[in-house]
């Protein structure tokens, strides 16, 4: 193929894509005068063009869609009709050009009718009612010899002008215009200033980067090789041997990054054409379109990226009436977003639509056989959500031409996670959906983690590792729970698995029979699992090397790499190992079962241990703590008597722990308490210690700001009130008024967050009632099923697993009879007036400690009457 000729298709498409995206933006913006003289100078310039390469049915279909652009110009209305016909030239462009790259020459075709139909338009914007004439084609002459093509305006004369040059010139090339992605002013000419870009090969970029990637390697065998030489004069080399290669190496990676609009830029035309298609009211909001990634991956995401976008317009949001009946506006919202966080790309795909229906979800699910109705009931709405990426499987009530046939969501999980990237979802019900997509920012060369199991060394991409965690302190245990390992790290409880067994490997002949000391953390998407291994022996970048053919069935690997010291090593695949642990599956159903085990297991909280004023020392749960800080005497400063700090650029009230807790010269401790997003300082006289113990108030507190008396490590110690000292900073809450319960009642309270479920347990421990303690929806039910004989509920109306009203539902059917009651940072009329529509007792704020104590004994009084009630009735009808 002629170079002029492959120079043009490559201009041309860059082009036609943004001509695409700009007259979407015109029809929704036809006051834009800049806009459609940028589209006009697009289209001309392809035009003018053809005609100097004698493409004369490419230039015929061109200069029809030019004349009608620049009717609009001119101000005709852009009706929909008219930039339907603008994008059906734009459509046959984009074939005529794939044609013509194809066959190396323009092909024969009849674009008559597309072209009459871009006429008849024209006629019409300017009131004319007979179809206007075709234009006269130009013929390229049969020597090659310039043609200039005209700038035709919508009523203009049909006429062609030709000028020839000194035969001793060579032929000039018409000016191309510059394109810019996403901008308007894509179309400028140069104006005579020297492009800073030049077009370069794919294949020698990409030989350039494998020449890259091996110098990487041999880098990293010198470095190997001088580790434990002491010889300084190799030294000094080979540092800027290695620096020169790191700055190579991120200069060849910035020549390979493209940004994301390139995937961007089809999506407002595919909108503008399911919004006609659906009858719907459809805006698209892009976000980050200059965020850089791979061009390697641009091109794997581009199908993921558009098949979720419809499906936000499909699924998702609803039509104008629907969303006008709900209280939305009529016209819904889809939202692409695009950002680099911790060395990945994350891809947002949202909508403010209807939502999943979960209802739907669990039907569909159980007619496939996925699962049944009872493990249907145990799982979370996340949990749920994830049948429909299972193949097959839709919702939709019929088939379209858009969606309906259950193809699709399973093929966009493969794809990304091929790539090594991961899906996550989440959904609220008549909120909308996110779909989240995490990719690497490229597949050549990346960051890892070199593991060895059972004597053999493989490498972990580094991007999907959370930490690493020590097994042989005895904090962290593995234990098993119905057959399965589960890891309980923190506030989490992780699946865990063993990465010598899920390979098959044999222990080395000389190994002990000690058990792998250390589990690496990792997610993939919405999963967190661990797996354990005996050693971490490095970090480094390693050069990715795809599996041989006969080994690409191993899903657990995605390739190999040559390390420093020359030895080849696999690349786990984090995808493949959650897969082939089965944790995905598992998941669904022992997911329960390991929420209820970090339920019921030993209650133990993490105390902070310290002295503040006179008296027995002081504990409090550390969940409770932001920050520790050791503040000078100077930075705390008096106004209008409340002690205040500069803390994170704002000014921060202290309270002192005690009456007689001062501000000493030099270093003073302050905890840092957040509650709710308003942070205040503790001032203490000193910490002694942090330790873990069950904590159980044995004795309530009289004194301000104690809720009771506990005993740990056989020394007795008072529990700090949160909420006391709250109550002192913001007077409109109400005081404490203490006393306990009359008789000893069981509680179960599901709060996610550690700080409230710490503060609120150790009150009502201390006003005489048994606490059992959940941190989400899945736990709570779990507590339901397996402890019978709760006398009162509170739940948290936000849960990260479920909303808190469902949760009520959800309860019932596990069998809580028990009355429950909404608590929340602050107890509006909204959430009262919700928590009555779920069937709840009532709602409370987590701060007002009198009326939530009220409110539970004049529950549990009003349940116990009640059941009085109906014994007695009953023995009356005996």
């Amino acid at each position: 193929m002629d170079e002029m000729l492959k120079e043009f298709l490559a201009e041309s498409a860059e082009q036609i894509e943004a001509a695409t995206a700009q007259v979407v933006a015109f029809e929704k913006n036809p006051n834009d005068a800049t806009l459609i003289a940028s589209i006009f100078r697009l289209v001309h310039t392809i035009k003018g063009t053809c005609g100097f390469l004698g493409l004369n049915r490419l230039q015929r279909l061109t200069h029809a869609a030019e004349s009608l652009i620049g009717a609009l110009r001119e101000g005709a209305e852009a009706t929909p009709e008219v930039v339907s016909a603008i994008l059906a030239a734009v459509d046959r462009v984009k074939e005529m050009l794939a044609e013509l790259e194809e066959a190396g020459q323009e092909t024969d075709g009849d674009d008559s009718d597309l072209i009459k139909l871009l006429e008849y338009h024209v006629a019409a914007c300017q009131g004319v009612v007979a179809e206007a004439p075709s234009p006269e084609p130009v013929v390229a002459p049969a020597k090659p010899e310039p043609i200039v093509a005209p700038v035709v305006a919508p009523a203009d004369v049909k006429t062609t002008a030709v000028s020839k040059p000194e035969p001793a010139r060579a032929p000039v090339k018409p000016p191309v215009a510059e394109t810019h992605p996403g901008g308007t002013e894509g179309g400028e000419p140069t104006s005579g200033k020297r492009a800073e870009t030049i077009r370069i090969n794919l294949n020698t970029l990409e030989r350039i980067m494998q020449l890259v990637s091996e110098l990487v390697l041999t880098r990293n065998q010198l470095i190997e090789l001088t580790r434990h030489k002491e010889d300084d004069s190799l030294k000094s080399p080979l540092q800027r041997l290695s620096t020169m290669t790191t700055d190579l190496q991120d200069a060849v990676m910035r020549a390979r990054m493209q940004p994301v609009e390139r995937v961007f830029a089809n999506l407002p035309r595919m909108i503008r054409d399911l919004a006609n298609d659906l009858h719907k009211k459809i805006d698209l909001v892009t976000e980050g379109a200059d965020t850089e990634l791979d061009r390697q991956l641009i091109d794997l995401i581009r199908d993921p990226l558009t098949h979720l976008v419809r499906n936000c317009a499909d699924h998702g949001i609803e039509t104008p009436e629907e969303r006008i009946s709900l209280g939305k506006p009529a016209t819904g919202t889809v939202r692409v977003a695009a950002a680099h966080e911790a060395g990945q790309i994350t891809i947002e795909i949202s909508d403010d639509g209807r939502g999943l229906n979960v209802q739907k979800i669990k039907d569909k699910a159980q007619a496939l056989g996925l699962a049944d109705k009872s493990q249907l009931e145990r799982m979370s709405d996340d949990e749920i959500y994830r049948f429909i990426f299972a193949p097959g499987f839709s919702t939709a009530e019929r088939v379209t031409n858009v969606s309906g046939r259950g193809v699709g969501m399973d093929v966009v999980r493969e794809n990304i996670q091929a790539i090594g990237g991961s899906v996550a979802l989440t959904s609220i019900p008549g909120r909308g959906s996110c779909f989240a997509l995490k990719i690497p920012l490229t597949l050549a060369i990346a960051p890892a983690l070199i593991v060895e199991a059972s004597g053999h060394r493989f490498a972990l991409p580094q991007h999907s590792v959370v930490e690493a965690v020590g097994l042989n302190g005895g904090e962290h245990q593995i234990e098993l729970v119905q057959g399965s390992k589960i890891l309980q790290l923190r506030e989490a409880v992780l699946p865990i698995g063993s990465l010598a067994e899920l390979l098959h490997l044999d222990p080395p002949a000389a190994a002990t029979s000690a058990p792998e000391q250390l589990a690496v953390i990792m997610r993939v998407g919405a999963h967190s699992f661990g797996i354990t291994v005996d050693a971490v022996t490095d970090v480094q970048e390693i050069v990715v090397k795809p599996m041989g053919g006969s080994l690409t069935h191993l899903s657990v690997f995605s390739g190999h790499t040559i390390l420093g010291d020359g030895s080849v090593v696999l690349i786990l695949d984090p995808n493949g190992i959650c897969t082939s642990l089965g944790l995905e599956q598992s998941r669904e159903r022992t997911g329960a079962s390991m929420e209820g085990a970090k339920a019921l297991a030993s209650d133990k909280t993490r105390l902070v241990y310290f002295r503040a004023g006179s008296g027995v020392d002081k504990v409090l749960p550390l969940s409770n703590i932001a920050r520790i800080e050791t503040v000078s005497s100077e930075r705390i400063e008096q106004s209008n008597g409340m002690m205040l700090m500069h803390h994170q650029g704002r000014l921060m009230p202290i309270v002192a722990a005690s009456h007689d807790v001062m501000v000493k010269e030099g270093d003073n401790t302050v905890f840092v308490i957040s509650p709710d997003g308003e942070p205040f300082g503790l001032l203490v006289d000193s910490i002694l210690d942090i330790i873990e113990d069950r904590l159980e108030v044995e004795i309530g507190g009289d004194s301000p700001g104690v809720i009771g008396v506990a005993e740990i490590n056989g020394k007795v110690v008072e529990l700090i009130d949160i909420a006391y000292f709250i109550d002192i900073l913001r007077p409109t809450q109400e005081g404490r008024n203490g006393g306990g319960s009359e008789r000893k009642s069981r509680l179960l309270l599901i709060d996610d967050a550690a700080f409230f479920r710490d503060m609120l347990a150790a009150t009502l421990q201390a006003s005489g009632f048994e606490v059992v303690k959940a941190g989400s929806g899945a736990q709570a039910v779990v507590c339901v099923t397996k402890e019978a004989g709760f006398d009162a509920i509170l739940v948290d109306v936000e849960l990260p697993d479920v909303n808190g009203f469902e949760l009520a539902d959800r309860l019932r059917e596990a069998g809580a009879r028990a009355p429950m009651i909404a608590i929340a940072p602050y107890a509006t009329r909204e959430i009262s007036r919700a928590a009555d529509a779920a069937g709840m007792a009532a709602a409370v704020g987590k701060f007002q400690r009198n009326q939530m104590l009220d409110l539970i004994r004049a529950c549990i009084e009003r349940e116990n009457d009640d059941a009085e009630d109906k014994g007695l009735a009953r023995g009356v009808a005996a």
